[in-house]
C-alpha cells in the first residue's frame, strides 16, 4: 500500500524535474549557434512553414534537427514567456529530420518546410489564427541537446473587422567625422532605398538634410524624390543641435535659420509631416519639449524613458506629457521584443511580427502602437525584414504617426491620462565665447567686402553654422573658431594707415592728405576716425568719421583739417569696419599749429587796437602838457 501511495508523488516530482530542465536549457544552454536566416512571416491552411538555418560551425551527418510547434499564445504575457521558451503550451505537433537528409551548403545553410493543415497526421495541424511558438532543436545523435531557438508561427485567416493601428517612425543615422562619412553615406542611401522599396507603408522619417547633397547618395534621394511614397519627412534642423541649450545660450537666430534650411531642403525631398509635430529619438525632456513648444511644437513622439517615472508598459495611444512650461499631445514608443544575442535582422523582424499579431489577436479594444525601426541596436537590416514581413498581417494597419496622434486622448477613470516629463538633463554648459568672437570677426569683415566678393566669408559662416551641431567634438569646434578668428585677422592685415609723423598747419584751416595701402586683392571698405582734442575733420560725415573704400594699391584722401589751437598736440588715425566691430589699424600723428586761431588772432588784434589808442590818447596828452 505504501508503495502505491509514493507513485503520483514520484510522477510529480519526474514531471517537474522534466519542466525544471527544460527551463534551465531554455535559459542557459542559448541557441548554440543555431540562427534563423529567413523565414516565411505568416502562413494559413494550405500552405507551409518556412524557415533557413545557419547551423554551427561544427556539425555531424547523423545529428538531428527537431522543430516542435506549441498550441498557440493566449495573450501577450504568455508571448513574452514563451520568447524566453518558457511556459509553453501543449505539443501540437513536432518533426525530426536528420542532417544528412537536410543536405547543408558550403555556408552551413539548410532549407526546412512543413506543410499545413488543419486536419490529418502528416502535416503540422493548426486549426484557428494565432501566434503558435516554435522551438527548433539540434541535438546529436545520442540526444544530447547542441541548441535551441524559439521562434512563431504567426497563423493568418479570415479579413479582421477591426485592426490594430501601428505607426512607424524611423531616425537616419548621421555623422560629420570623416572615418564614419563613407559609412554613413551607405546607411542613407540604404534607408531611403528601404523605404522606396515600401511606398506604401507610412513611416515617419528624421532626416538631416546636409546628408542628402552627399554624391554617394545622390542615386537613393534621385530614385526616392521620383516615387510617390506615403512617408513623411519630420521638420528639423539641417544639421543635429542641442536646440534648448543654444537657444538659452542666445542663438535664436542660429537655430531659426537651420530649421528653415531643414525645411526647405526636406521639402524638396518629399512630403513634410505637420510643423506642429516632433519626433524625440532619445534626446526628447522637459527643456527640450519646452523649447520647441515656445515654436509652435504641439505633438510630441517620445520613448517611455522620456517619462519621469519610466512606466512599466508604455501607454498605447496618446496622452498628454507636461513639462515645466507646456503641456503636449504625445505618443509613447513601444518596445515591443527586446533583440537576443543570437538574432539575426530576419529572427529579431520576425517576433516583432509575431508580437504586434499577438495584440492584434488577442486584445480588445484595439490599442494604438508606436514602433521605432531604428531604435537601439536595430538597423536598415531589421527594417528591411520587418516592412518586407508587415504587409502579410492583415490584422495591423500601418498609419501616419501625424494621423495616429490626433486620435482620442487616452482616459483613466475618467480622466486624461497624463504623464510627467523627465527633468532635462544637465551636463557642463558649453562655452561659445569662441564661437561669439568668430561671428564678431566674420560680421565685421562682412561690412568691409562687397556683395561680389563675398564668397569665402559666405563659406565661412556657413562652417561657422554648422560647427553647432551636436555630433561636432569640441576641439574641432574650438578649433575652427580659432582659425576663423586668424584669417579674419590676416586679412584685414592687408591694410596699412599713414605711419607716425607729424603734420605741419600753417594756416587756421587746411587740406591734408592721407594715404592708405590696401593689399588685399579686392576693394575693402572701411571707417576712418582722425581724433584730436585741438582739431576738428570739417567734411567727416558726422564730424567724428567717415567710410573710405580702399582699391587695391594706394589710395590717397584729401581732409580738411582745422586746428583749435596752436602749438603741437597728438592726434590718432585709426581705421574700423564699417559696423564699428572690428578695430584694423591705428598709428598716431602730431599736428603742429604755427598760425593763431581765431580766439588768438582775436587776442592780438585787441591788443593792437589797445596800444594804438594807448599811443594816440598819450601823445595828444603830451601836446596839451607842452607849454
Amino acid at each position: 500500500m505504501n508503495r502505491w501511495r509514493w507513485i503520483p508523488r514520484v510522477s510529480i516530482l519526474l514531471c517537474l524535474l522534466v519542466v525544471f530542465s527544460d527551463s534551465v536549457d531554455a535559459v542557459e544552454l542559448g541557441s548554440g549557434g543555431i540562427q534563423i536566416t529567413e523565414q516565411s512571416p505568416t502562413a494559413q491552411v494550405g500552405g507551409s512553414l518556412q524557415f533557413t538555418l545557419q547551423l554551427p560551425g561544427v556539425v555531424a551527418d547523423d545529428d538531428q534537427i527537431i522543430v516542435t510547434v506549441h498550441e498557440p499564445v493566449v495573450d501577450e504575457a504568455e508571448f513574452l514567456q514563451s520568447v524566453n521558451g518558457q511556459g509553453l503550451g501543449g505539443v501540437l505537433a513536432s518533426r525530426t529530420v536528420d542532417l544528412s537528409d537536410l543536405e547543408p551548403d558550403a555556408w552551413g545553410l539548410v532549407a526546412i518546410e512543413f506543410p499545413l493543415t488543419s486536419t490529418g497526421d502528416e502535416a503540422i495541424r493548426v486549426a484557428r489564427p494565432g501566434v503558435y511558438p516554435i522551438t527548433i532543436e539540434m541535438r546529436t545523435a545520442s540526444q544530447e541537446l547542441v541548441g535551441r531557438v524559439v521562434t512563431h508561427l504567426i497563423r493568418v485567416g479570415d479579413e479582421p473587422s477591426q485592426r490594430l493601428p501601428l505607426a512607424l517612425v524611423v531616425e537616419i543615422p548621421y555623422s560629420l567625422r570623416s572615418s564614419d562619412l563613407p559609412e554613413n553615406s551607405d546607411a542613407v542611401s540604404a534607408w531611403l532605398n528601404v523605404l522606396v522599396d515600401h511606398p506604401d507603408i507610412p513611416v515617419s522619417v528624421t532626416l538631416y538634410p546636409n546628408l542628402i547633397d552627399s554624391a554617394s547618395n545622390e542615386v537613393a534621394v534621385e530614385k526616392f524624390k521620383g516615387t510617390k511614397v506615403r512617408h513623411e519627412l519630420v521638420r528639423g534642423p539641417f544639421i543635429p543641435i542641442d536646440e534648448a541649450a543654444l537657444i538659452d545660450a542666445g542663438f535664436n537666430r542660429e537655430v531659426s535659420t537651420l530649421l528653415k534650411m531643414g525645411a526647405d531642403r526636406l521639402g524638396i525631398l518629399g512630403t513634410l509631416s505637420p510643423s506642429t509635430l516632433w519626433v524625440g529619438h532619445g534626446i526628447a525632456d522637459a527643456g527640450q519639449v519646452d523649447r520647441r513648444w515656445q515654436r509652435g511644437i504641439r505633438e510630441v513622439i517620445v520613448e517611455p524613458s522620456a517619462l519621469s517615472p519610466v512606466p512599466v508598459n508604455a501607454p498605447r495611444g496618446p496622452v498628454e506629457l507636461l513639462g515645466v512650461e507646456s503641456n503636449v499631445r504625445a505618443l509613447v514608443i513601444d518596445q515591443l521584443s527586446a533583440k537576443e544575442e543570437h538574432d539575426t535582422a530576419v529572427s529579431d523582424a520576425h517576433r516583432v511580427l509575431a508580437h504586434l499579431a499577438t495584440i492584434a489577436f488577442t486584445q480588445q479594444p484595439k490599442p494604438l502602437l508606436v514602433l521605432d525601426l531604428s531604435a537601439g541596436a536595430r538597423g536598415v537590416d531589421f527594417a528591411r525584414a520587418f516592412l518586407r514581413g508587415l504587409p502579410h498581417l492583415d490584422w495591423v494597419e500601418p498609419v501616419s504617426a501625424s494621423t495616429a496622434i490626433t486620435k482620442s486622448l487616452l482616459l483613466k477613470d475618467g480622466k486624461l491620462q497624463q504623464y510627467q516629463l523627465r527633468s532635462r538633463q544637465r551636463s557642463e554648459p558649453e562655452d561659445f565665447a569662441g564661437y561669439r568672437e568668430a561671428q564678431r570677426h566674420l560680421t565685421a569683415f562682412r561690412s568691409m567686402i562687397r556683395d561680389e566678393d563675398a564668397a569665402e566669408h559666405n563659406e565661412l559662416s556657413q562652417d561657422l553654422l554648422f560647427s553647432l551641431s551636436s555630433d561636432s567634438l569640441q576641439l574641432d569646434q574650438r578649433k575652427l573658431w580659432e582659425s576663423i578668428v586668424s584669417h579674419i585677422r590676416v586679412q584685414t592685415s592687408l591694410i596699412d594707415i599713414p605711419p607716425d609723423e607729424s603734420i605741419q598747419l600753417t594756416s587756421q584751416k587746411a587740406s591734408v592728405p592721407f594715404s592708405f595701402q590696401n593689399r588685399a586683392e579686392i576693394p575693402l571698405r572701411v571707417e576712418l576716425r582722425i581724433i584730436g582734442e585741438k582739431l576738428t575733420v570739417e567734411d567727416f560725415d558726422d564730424g567724428e568719421s567717415t567710410t573710405l573704400v580702399l582699391e587695391p594699391g594706394v589710395t590717397t584722401h584729401r581732409f580738411e583739417l582745422r586746428a583749435l589751437g596752436s602749438g603741437s598736440f597728438p592726434v590718432t588715425i585709426e581705421l574700423h569696419s564699417p559696423d564699428g566691430g572690428l578695430l584694423v589699424g591705428r598709428a598716431q600723428a602730431a599736428i603742429r599749429a604755427t598760425t593763431p586761431t581765431g580766439v588768438g588772432l582775436g587776442l592780438t588784434i585787441g591788443a593792437a587796437v589797445f596800444l594804438a589808442v594807448w599811443w594816440v590818447v598819450d601823445t595828444k596828452r603830451k601836446k596839451v602838457l607842452r607849454p
